[in-house]
């Protein structure tokens, strides 16, 4: 019980160096990730990333879509593989370019400590153009009544034929109001390199008939924070678990 002390200073600590490493780093608009593993569970998932760059420099939009199986391999272990698919810009066709296997630990219980801890590890394999990217985020959650705080910081280390091999830093966070099951609104914030972006988001989850099943989403629409980033990006988040 000693760490109930300790632990909101190591957040603040963490949120601050994330903070001001990601505005200097980079980062696209990422999936929030929770610390908190059903250890009965499959899931399968759906997540489309749509980003419009300024009109003014005749850039197109940019489509990526990911197709993931995920299972929890134990009580505190979850896993998932994804296949990445990205709209090609000369046919602006869909292609399938890639990969990412993650797997998520959840360190403490809900409600042990000041903050539930997890930890995620991600690596990206774009076989398109050769690179690679391994990613591990700090996952902290903390209910405040019907509030949820949830933040993603992390550090990135990229290489390959068309990335510098480079760290970067990621900082993603949640603030969630739980209004009711199927409708829990939120504002967020992603910032780095890539995109430095806010705006709202909403989710829910859906029980279905079947025992043990049930359909989740989660709709996210972000805008700018500099004259860098995108002028919008919108996040679509369809989960089924079973």
């Amino acid at each position: 019980m000693k760490h109930l002390n300790k632990s909101p200073l190591l957040v603040l600590a963490i949120v601050v160096l994330g903070s001001r490493l990601a505005l200097a780093d980079g980062m696209a608009v990422s999936k929030i990730y929770h610390p908190y593993v059903n250890p009965i569970e499959w899931e399968l998932e759906s997540r489309t990333f749509l980003r419009e760059e300024d009109a003014l420099t005749g850039e197109t939009d940019d489509v990526l879509q990911l197709i993931g199986l995920g299972h929890a391999v134990s009580g505190r272990v979850f896993a998932e593989a994804y296949l990445i698919a990205s709209d090609d810009p000369v046919t602006d066709d869909i292609e399938w370019v890639g990969l990412e296997l993650e797997a998520m630990i959840q360190l403490s219980e809900q409600g042990e400590y000041t903050f539930d801890y997890g930890l995620l590890v991600e690596f990206e394999r774009d076989w398109a153009l050769n690179n690679n990217e391994l990613v591990v985020k700090g996952l902290l959650e903390r209910e405040f009544g019907r509030y949820s705080l949830t933040l993603n910081p992390g550090i990135a280390y990229e290489w390959g034929d068309t990335r510098k091999d480079e760290f970067e830093t990621k900082l993603s966070s949640l603030l969630r109001y739980r209004y009711h099951q199927h409708m829990e609104p939120g504002f967020e914030v992603h910032l780095g390199q890539a995109a430095k972006v806010a705006g709202p988001s909403i989710g829910g989850q859906f029980r279905l008939p079947a025992r043990g099943t049930s359909v989740s989403y989660d709709f996210g629409a972000f805008f700018p924070l500099d004259d860098d980033s995108p002028e919008h990006t919108v996040r679509l988040q369809l989960e089924y678990e079973f």
